[in-house]
């Protein structure tokens, strides 16, 4: 694996840094890159004295005699941690790199770009005993609640060493991008979302876009450092896995998600599937309040147009033209200059963890 090249300094904490070209070309080719190094050691020091402080009833990461079995997370949930995973330099000068700007942290559809959260993810061993197998099936974030398109990127941030490919890692599915990429060129108007209440992903799941495809690799399980990273393509197929490596490795590890702006923008001028996948009809409109011709009913028009805001788009609907439902042949057309080029044919080899 290259090395990142360091470029300056940033804001905040630590230095910047960018991908080498081999790195890029590895990232197209793969759809994950592994990237060493990427919380410098003073914020990983941090870091791990606040996760150690926020455990509760009796948890400490230092004592694995202490520890649940299987996920954990405190009382209330992991709080936020400082300094936050997105304002790290190293983070943000990648994330310009390969989105020349368009990328922004990612936040529920519809809604205001606020400061966001990493996700916090604590995998403690799985109970002794427990017979341990690759996973069979993952999934691809930014659909669960029928998003559709705009989600673009994910890092997943090791906090404390993982070792072992047993060790709970997350698990994904080399060239997957690509597969999927080929299902939704054959299949754009399931890019909603509706591609998960339709065969084969109905019965066979996420597994079924991958089945058959020469081209995808069999499952890896994220190792690595702590403060290292790996990078993930939107369309990768991915899932969390059980910790089986022994009773002395915690996995404990933070996410930063990366959605397309423009495209998370347009997310109020459409419509939104429900979880179960209910075909889309327009609900009727309360009346406006009396008083305030803006209002409907005792609510704000804003979030009456959230509430409407369920079920795909019927075909032929306007919304299906936006940005956001595109697929274009070319895979990285959203994406930054970087990443934005023809891929040299002999750019194509298998990531080391």
């Amino acid at each position: 694996m290259n090395t990142s090249e360091r470029c300056g300094s940033g804001v905040g904490p630590g230095p910047s840094m960018l991908l080498s070209p081999a790195e890029l070309d590895e990232f197209k080719a793969e759809g994950a890159l592994a990237i060493p190094g990427l919380v410098p050691p003073e914020v990983l020091d941090g870091w791990q004295a606040q996760v150690r402080a926020a455990c509760s009833d009796g948890v400490d990461l230092d004592a694995p005699d202490t520890w649940p079995a299987g996920r954990y997370a405190p009382a209330g949930g992991w709080p936020e941690f400082s300094p936050n995973l997105y304002d790290l330099p190293g983070l943000r000068s990648i994330v310009q790199q390969i989105g020349d700007g368009a990328f922004a942290p990612s936040h529920p559809a519809g809604q205001p770009w606020t400061p966001q959260v990493p996700m916090t993810r604590v995998i403690l061993p799985s109970a002794p005993g427990t017979e341990r197998s690759n996973p069979i099936d993952g999934h691809l974030d930014g659909y669960a609640s029928g998003w559709g398109g705009g989600f673009m990127a994910f890092f997943a941030v090791l906090l404390w060493d993982v070792s072992s490919p047993t060790g709970g890692g997350t698990a994904y599915w080399p060239r997957s991008h690509l597969a999927n990429h080929r299902y939704f060129l054959e299949h754009p108007d399931q890019f909603d979302g509706s591609y998960l209440f339709t065969e084969p992903v109905q019965s066979g799941r996420h597994r079924a876009l991958l089945e058959g495809d020469p081209s995808v690799g069999e499952v890896v399980c994220m190792t690595g450092r702590a403060g290292d990273a790996m990078l993930f393509h939107g369309l990768t197929t991915h899932i969390g896995s059980a910790n089986a490596a022994g009773s002395q490795q915690p996995r404990v590890a933070q996410f930063a998600r990366y959605s397309h702006r423009e495209m998370r923008q347009q997310a109020p001028m459409v419509m939104f599937p429900d979880k179960d996948g209910t075909p889309w009809s327009p609900p009727p409109r309360p009346p406006l309040h009396k008083d305030n011709p803006k209002h409907v009913g005792n609510a704000p028009a804003e979030a009456d147009e959230q509430a409407v805001a369920t079920g795909f788009l019927p075909p032929g609907h306007p919304g299906r033209k936006l940005k956001r439902y595109d697929v274009p042949r070319n895979l990285w057309k959203y994406w930054g200059s970087a990443l934005n080029t023809e891929l040299p044919p002999t750019s194509s080899s298998a990531i080391n963890t």
